[in-house]
């Protein structure tokens, strides 16, 4: 930034960080001024550079860029004692992709946008404080007067996984993508929720392929399923396997590599993990504390081998980052 702000332009660009697509009308009431003077000072700061336009987009390049779903997350998770006594574990915490992805990068320095959608709430403004507090740069983050903050609710039992979601609907986000596209390839590293993969790869397909980070996306998957065709663009996917056999998705996933995947890493979080690309399959054992439940850990995982990749290690190096963040994660975050 290289013009100096007056001290109203320092308050309003405060609002704007935490409220990036906030109407003039309701700046100006906060500040308690009229609208024409809340657009003659956005349009100075735009003047200045510090924003970008539409959406109040921050001019601030980041190494990596965090798409998906935040919100309040309730896991139940039932087991058996040797006495066969049912025992139910359930705890409450803020999750989904996004948050946990962006906030385990932003501890290892990383610097990390996230592209997340929440309500006006009060979960909405305990979840942007928490984000801040880790550093996660929330300038583009939207908040909807039409939605409430996502709630999830996971089921973990010795059946598997089974998961019931009130989100923010991808119709949201597709319309949010046109205002957050330059951010899409304004980054190294792009890890993107799996379900919002086939709107991303739309709108990146607008670009050069050249210009596209490296995108990144994770999924877990039980004994039977399939990975779709989507997957074959991305640069790195990971799959956390749950109640099935590691080695039947190795053969999956090799006809996605013949497709154009650049690697996928696959684990069951307790002792094998492979990374398989073009040069082949390799084995990387995990040490006896550093597993981790794949239910819980898989967006830290991720976050490591990002990480990894981006401080230029090898695969290798890059997974036992992976697998040590995420054995220290509760909920997938430390």
């Amino acid at each position: 930034m290289g013009l100096k702000l007056t001290a109203r332009e320092k308050e309003i660009l405060e609002i704007l960080r935490k409220e990036p697509l906030i109407s003039q009308d309701e700046l100006a009431r906060r500040l308690g001024i009229a609208r024409s003077s809340a657009a003659v000072h956005v349009s100075n700061l735009m003047k200045k550079g510090v924003i970008l336009g539409r959406g109040y987009v921050f001019n601030e390049r980041v190494s990596s860029v965090v798409l998906g779903q935040s919100g309040v997350e309730i896991a139940v998770e039932t087991g058996m004692r040797e006495n066969w006594e049912t025992v139910t574990r359930i705890t409450t915490g803020i999750g989904g992709f996004a948050y946990k992805v962006a906030t385990n990068l932003a501890r290892f320095g990383l610097g990390v946008k996230i592209l997340t959608a929440l309500g006006i709430d009060e979960e909405g403004d305990r979840l942007i404080e928490r984000l801040m507090k880790e550093e996660v740069d929330t300038s583009s983050l939207y908040r909807s007067s039409q939605h409430g903050t996502g709630k999830r609710v996971r089921v973990i039992s010795q059946d598997g996984l089974v998961e019931y979601s009130d989100d923010v609907g991808l119709d949201v986000f597709e319309g949010l993508l046109d205002i957050w596209s330059h951010l899409l390839t304004g980054c190294e590293w792009l890890l993107v929720e799996h379900n919002f993969l086939e709107m991303v790869l739309r709108k990146l397909a607008q670009r050069e392929s050249s210009q596209w980070p490296y995108i990144c996306t994770l999924q877990l998957v039980g004994k039977e399923g399939f990975l779709a065709d989507v997957f074959s663009d991305c640069h790195l996917l990971v799959l956390g396997v749950s109640g099935g056999e590691v080695e039947g998705w190795i053969e999956k996933g090799l006809g996605l590599v013949d497709k154009g995947l650049g690697s996928f890493v696959v684990t069951d979080g307790t002792s094998k993990v492979f990374v398989v690309n073009r040069k082949g399959s390799t084995e990387v054992t995990l040490a006896p504390n550093q597993g981790f439940e794949v239910t819980r850990g898989l967006e830290a995982f991720l976050a490591g081998i990002v990480y990894g990749l981006a401080q230029g290690y090898q695969y290798r190096q890059a997974v036992r980052i992976g697998s040590r963040v995420a054995s220290l994660t509760e909920g997938g975050n430390l």
